[in-house]
């Protein structure tokens, strides 16, 4: 029985209310020409998905939750419940992210594999898409993987040539399930206890490598805005598009600072922008949650191997959270850059300790009934009541793409973008994505506290603009950004 590991059961247990977990990927084809309809998309798609047995499985839930959710082959798979192609509405961008909120409001139904891919074609009147382009969105349930998880999914599926079909999870009925649950009780409670005091050693060694000075503990309390307290219900979202060209322009004479750096110093300024511009001046900075790969990361055997300690299963949601330090205080951009530069190194360095990161992975020590009760209590704690808020006032996932290469029906992506969902004290998340060079990045929000999104939208293009000119006026001016540690590479 393939099982989830707690990370991933954490994602499918706290799906209540008007929290959706799910991961939306979204990209702009240029079609070429090709038709594009519902029967050509289904016979294109058909030998795609069976490649990974994801397409074709669902995830299932033990009775009383005595263990993880499994997957399951799908008795009753049909392509056709999960693919649905339509025109779009009306010229314009509009009326196709008003179609995209749509899918991003509604569930994935229960007992079905949990994807679902949504094609918006005949697009016209949009300045930086081709007439006739197509928009393609894959969502797919945050339990089956975390963004780049996602990411390799639509690879699989906008591949040039399909990929060799794998065979399926094998069969479990509810009743196995149960059983096999029974039996591992004792174990699972043995590995509990033990993975507790393991966790308590690790917690004693993070500590000292904090008190040396061999690791620095960031700042985990930031001052509440508006987007942190709790969410009304909804979502909107927009997707702005920056020159990627600029940023790798400055490359060769800045080596140091990633592209992940740059876009933050954006958000942060243009978060403060929008605040002050609805009188809010946030009392101290802000702090940003950027998620960070640990796809490829030794563990703490020395290991690329990520499975968790589960024990037959391996995760699909391999990140940690960075908590970095947005300086929005600092009032250089070349200060604030090189600042949120050594404050999201410190954090990397931070998880690169083999205490933290084994520390990162204690959940997977724990029984399925200790995860829905972390679940149950969390929805119950006090959000955005005080001063100050727990990690950060945003998230930032930027997730490599490698898209040039991605193909739907022949036709090139020219563009894609991700929509991160919203929650309680978590109102407005960014994602960031590119293709070519072209960077863009989506931000999702509440619609509640931003009802104005082309404000936000027109912020951050400023606060690009600032950043890049910041940095093309030190060079000119002959201050030399490479003793001051600045720079741009291609990497999260």
């Amino acid at each position: 029985m393939h099982r989830l590991t707690a990370t991933d059961a954490t994602h499918v247990l706290a799906e209540s209310g008007s929290h959706i977990s799910r991961i939306i990927d979204g990209y702009v084809f240029d079609p070429a020409g090709a038709t594009v309809d519902r029967d050509t998309v289904l016979e294109w798609l058909t030998p795609r998905i069976e490649h990974s047995p994801v397409f074709r499985s669902v995830i299932r839930r033990v009775p009383g939750d005595l263990e993880y959710p499994y997957w399951a082959p799908a008795t009753d798979f049909d392509l056709r419940d999960h693919v649905t192609v339509e025109p779009a509405r009306a010229p314009g961008w509009l009326a196709v992210r008003d179609r995209i909120v749509e899918t991003c409001t509604t569930r994935l139904p229960a007992g079905k594999p949990p994807w679902e891919l949504l094609v918006v074609t005949g697009i016209t009147g949009v300045d930086r898409f081709p007439d006739g382009a197509c928009v393609v969105v894959l969502k797919m349930h945050h339990g089956v993987g975390d963004g780049m998880a996602t990411v390799e999914f639509a690879r699989e599926l906008f591949a040039a040539q399909p990929l060799p079909a794998r065979d399926g999870y094998r069969p479990v009925g509810t009743a196995g399930a149960l059983t096999r649950a029974l039996v591992r009780i004792p174990g699972n409670l043995v590995r509990f206890a033990r993975g507790s005091v393991r966790a308590q050693v690790l917690g004693r060694a993070a500590a000292r490598a904090a008190a040396t000075g061999e690791i620095r503990t960031p700042q985990f309390r930031w001052p509440t805005t508006r987007f942190n307290r709790r969410h009304g219900g909804g979502i909107s979202f927009d997707v702005v598009t920056l020159d990627l060209a600029e940023i790798r322009s400055l490359r060769s004479r800045h080596p140091g600072v990633a592209v992940t750096d740059v876009v933050v110093a954006v958000i942060g300024d243009a978060m403060v922008s929008y605040l002050r511009e609805h009188g809010e001046i946030p009392n101290g900075s802000l702090g940003g949650k950027v998620s960070y790969s640990m796809r490829g990361s030794l563990d703490s055997a020395g290991t690329t191997d990520t499975a968790a300690h589960a024990g037959d299963a391996t995760s699909g949601n391999n990140f940690v959270v960075l908590t970095v330090d947005l300086n929005t205080d600092t009032e250089d951009p070349v200060a604030r850059l090189r600042a949120i530069h050594e404050s999201m190194a410190a954090e990397k360095r931070r998880f690169s300790n083999p205490a933290v990161a084994e520390l990162a992975e204690a959940l997977d020590y724990a029984p399925a009934v200790y995860v829905d009760w972390l679940v149950w209590r969390r929805s119950r704690l006090p959000i955005g009541e005080g001063e100050t808020v727990a990690l950060g006032n945003t998230m930032v996932s930027n997730v490599p793409r490698k898209a040039d290469d991605m193909r739907f029906l022949g036709g090139r992506a020219i563009e894609s973008f991700g929509i991160l969902g919203v929650a309680d004290g978590t109102r407005l998340n960014h994602f960031v994505a590119s293709v070519g060079d072209r960077l863009t990045i989506t931000f999702a929000v509440d619609p509640d506290v931003m009802p104005d999104p082309e404000r936000y939208a027109e912020a951050l293009r400023r606060a690009f603009e600032t950043v890049v000119d910041a940095h093309r006026a030190r060079v000119e001016g002959g201050v030399g950004a490479t003793e001051e540690g600045l720079g741009v590479v291609e990497e999260a």
